[in-house]
Parts: structure tokens; sequence; C-alpha cells
């Protein structure tokens, strides 16, 4: 997925994934082990992107200045969570000085509108069955924004690939249509995990 981004020249800097085994566990993560927590903590978000910026807390940076992470963990080969992370850029990077760089580019479009407002979004997921509460905590989630009680339900965790294409769709149109992930979507899927009363309310279909 990191080598798809930078091909299409979408990827301003890449760190790709740090692979880390205790026993019969796997992490995949960001090299050099940054302090992610930040992002969880009750801060003005520009200060919270700005401290995952410098510590390059990102697997990448796309060319407007949105940070991704993709983060896994595997027991015995199977997904025990993920944390899949867009943090928009607060502020957009080179626009003052070089607008054009931006106004001639479609794939900018949205980001650059009148009342484009930045917020991040994270698509979470744990295989636990002690954290799970039904409809309040569903196992596989997308949290919106900075609101702790933002869980809305999602049908199963999500692939990089799938992650990416409603990244791209909803944040960066132009370059969904001309980065065709959907064929790759559709090849790498999670089971559902989504319970009944969740789905008896709005829910997301990865």
């Amino acid at each position: 997925m990191i080598s798809l981004l930078v091909k299409e020249g979408l990827a301003d800097h890449q760190r790709f994934p740090a692979v880390r085994t205790a026993g019969s566990q796997v992490q995949i993560t960001i090299p050099g082990a940054p302090d992610l927590a930040v992002s969880l903590k009750s801060k003005p978000y520009t200060e919270i992107y700005e401290e995952l910026r410098k510590a390059e807390a990102y697997h990448i940076r796309m060319l407007d200045g949105a940070l991704i992470q993709f983060l896994f963990t595997f027991e015995n080969n199977a997904l025990t969570s993920h944390r899949l992370a867009f943090f928009p850029s607060p502020m957009l990077e080179m626009y003052d000085s070089v607008p054009e760089h931006y106004d001639l580019d479609e794939t900018f479009a949205d980001m650059v509108g009148e009342f484009s407002v930045k917020f991040p979004l994270r698509f979470d997921y744990s295989s636990s069955d002690e954290e799970h509460r039904d409809v309040d905590h569903p196992k596989s989630h997308l949290t919106l924004g900075q609101y702790k009680g933002c869980r809305v339900p999602v049908n199963a965790p999500l692939t990089p690939f799938r992650f990416m294409r409603f990244t791209l769709r909803n944040f960066y149109n132009p370059s969904y249509f001309a980065v065709d992930l959907d064929a790759k979507a559709r090849l790498t899927e999670f089971g559902d995990v989504i319970t009944p009363a969740e789905q008896g309310i709005l829910f997301v279909t990865a």
C-alpha cells in the first residue's frame, strides 16, 4: 500500500513498517517506536498533529501534510488489534507561499475548500471480548474527531487497502478515481465481527 502511494506521487515522505516479534505475537508498527499516546490526549488538534509530525509517528506523510498510520497486532497469525489513522494537516504545507501547487492540482480541491474543517479519524479493532460492549464499544469501530464517545460500528476489521480506499474516496476524491484500489481491496478482507444489535444502528461496511 505504501509503495503504491509513493508510485502514484501522493506521498511526500514514507516510513516502511517495522515488524516486532515476541513469542507468538507479531506487531506491525512504526520504526523507532515513537510515542503514539499523544493522539489520545486532551490537547488541541494542532498540538497533537505537530507532535506526531515531529516524532515522525506515521507511515505516510501525504503531499498536503496529512499523516497516515497502519498498526496491526497478530497472535498465532490471527489479527487481535489494529489502529488505522488519518491526521489531516491543520495547515496546508506550502499553500501560503506556493498556492498554485494546490490550486492547479485537483487532487487537493477538497483540502483548500473555503469551508474545509480538518479533523482526525481512526479505525480501531480489538478481538478482546472483555473490551467489547455491544453497541457502546464495538470490536471494530470508527472514531471521528476527538469525541471520546464516538464509536461508529464497522462490520469488520480493515486491511490497509480498504482503509486507503476509504481515505482517498472521501478526502482525495480525484485520486480515488486515478488510483484503482477497488480490485486490491476486494482481494484483502477480514471476517465480520459486527453483532446483530450493532447492525440495528447506523454502521460502516468495510
